[in-house]
């Protein structure tokens, strides 16, 4: 399914204008420069500069485009499984990071993501762990912000 640009710059405009008003709300860290209002500025501003030029070249583009077109592949079984697992992962994530933790969970939901999409199982599971252990690092260690040890709460270093 194809949306016309002006359509998905317009929806992103807004997303991107309710973050820059929600990250205004994040208070600000005593003793940094850099608090965690930053990070969701960032991805705001930046995805309202793509928003405007999305919005501005679907109305360049005239108006003989469609509003909403329907792609032939739109129920191909493949795509929808791709997107079930991507939900099934989120709902996964949310329900069991507490319980299990970050490091445990993360890699089933990267595994299964790579999977649905014919990635091998070797390669899926190196990849799975490495990139686990690469976002642990960066969130936990370099921005401090805590992600959930679950049943690994004993050894958190």
């Amino acid at each position: 399914m194809r949306f016309h640009d002006a359509i998905v710059g317009l929806l992103l405009l807004v997303g991107a204008v309710a973050l820059l008003l929600y990250a205004r709300g994040l208070p600000a860290m005593p003793g940094q420069q850099f608090g965690p209002a930053v990070f969701p500025t960032l991805v705001g501003a930046g995805l309202g500069l793509t928003a405007l030029v999305l919005f501005v070249r679907g109305l360049a583009a005239g108006r003989g485009q469609r509003l909403v077109e329907v792609e032939p592949g739109l129920f191909d079984p493949r795509g929808a499984t791709a997107v079930a697992v991507v939900l099934g992962g989120g709902v996964f994530y949310l329900l069991t990071s507490d319980w299990l933790g970050f490091l445990i969970v993360a890699p089933i939901v990267l595994l299964a993501l790579f999977r649905s999409q014919r990635i091998g199982w070797a390669a899926g599971i190196a990849i799975a762990i490495l990139a686990t252990l690469l976002i642990h690092f960066v969130f936990y260690k370099l921005l401090r912000v805590p992600l959930p040890w679950g049943i690994l709460t004993p050894i958190a270093w």
